[in-house]
């Protein structure tokens, strides 16, 4: 018998929600049915995809939300002309395609009058990508008309939108974390480093301007993210993962990692403190050097405490 269909035995089929599921913010109301340590196999916590992180003592920092954007840098948008009038005889890429310096993009055919007419091979002035080709095969050219722009996406903008009342707590040279909502477990890092002339009238937000470094271009123009400016640091204090916390109320609590055996969990009451957008201060629970599951803690609540099956190497149930 499969690992992760002994599971099945033990829990609900809420055990195994769909990805985005975990509620680890949600901080759910249901009563767990672990009440003492939860042991797994191997195999069951790589088919649950569970997740563990240390608890550490480090310094939390207070910051407010902000939505907003992924933009590309103008500065390094290239716009690519032809200094002739003609056609294109021939194009070599396509938009969003990545191309080196000097690389051939596209020939164009001239409409002065010789037999053959001249043409002229158009090539990359620098590394980037197609950001925008207007341009298709025996399509009409001429001087003042860009044929395709080249974006440098190595480092964007995220640009934030905050309202009026805000505006006392931005300045350049702040610390912003940024989280796209396509990618919602990669987190970047940018900096503020100006913000726009005026408020937007119909909205009354002012839209501030993050350089973020974009290594593998995972960043897109476009793209929706969510902000969270640094405006201080706290001391630093005892803390895990948000997603580590479960409950509600005053019946909070994370699942701690024993040593005692493999992939034993126990569920264990915590009292919080302060919180940011990634960290919550645990005053009473838990201490650095402890391990915390910050994935699929959720689903370990519906499991019986202990009746985990043990299976090993050989495939015999224990």
């Amino acid at each position: 018998m499969k690992p992760l269909l002994l599971l099945l035995g033990l829990a609900p089929l809420s055990l195994f929600a769909g990805p985005g599921h975990d509620h680890g913010d949600e901080f759910p109301g249901e009563s767990p049915a672990a009440l003492g340590p939860v042991r797994l196999t191997l195999p069951m916590v790589r088919n649950l995809d569970l997740q563990t992180a240390p608890v550490e003592l480090q310094a939390l920092a207070k910051t407010f939300p902000a939505p907003g954007y992924i933009e590309s840098d103008p500065a390094r948008v290239t716009a690519v002309h032809t200094r002739i009038a003609g056609r294109v005889t021939r194009l070599a890429v396509q938009e969003g395609q990545t191309v080196a310096a000097d690389e051939f993009l596209l020939e164009v055919e001239s409409r002065v009058v010789a037999d053959p007419p001249p043409r002229v091979a158009i090539h990359a002035p620098r590394a980037g990508v197609i950001f925008d080709l207007p341009t298709s095969p025996g399509g009409a050219v001429s001087p003042d008309t860009a044929l395709l722009h080249l974006a440098d996406l190595d480092e964007v903008y995220a640009v934030a939108r905050i309202y009026e009342g805000q505006l006392s707590e931005v300045q350049p040279g702040q610390a912003v974390r940024v989280r796209a909502t396509a990618r919602p477990a990669e987190e970047f890092t940018g900096v503020v480093t100006h913000t726009a002339a005026h408020l937007d009238r119909e909205t009354g937000t002012l839209r501030v301007f993050v350089r973020v470094a974009n290594p593998g271009n995972r960043l897109l123009p476009g793209m929706r993210v969510q902000l969270a400016l640094v405006t201080a640091t706290a001391d630093p204090a005892v803390v895990v993962p948000r997603h580590a916390v479960l409950g509600e109320g005053g019946d909070l609590f994370v699942f701690r990692q024993l040593m005692t055996g493999p992939f034993t969990y126990e569920r264990t009451p915590v009292v919080v403190g302060f919180r940011d957008d990634q960290f919550i201060e645990i005053i009473e629970g838990v201490l650095p050097g402890d391990r915390v599951v910050t994935r699929c803690n959720y689903q370990l609540q519906f499991v019986g405490a202990g009746a985990a099956v043990i299976e090993d190497d050989h495939g015999h149930q224990h």
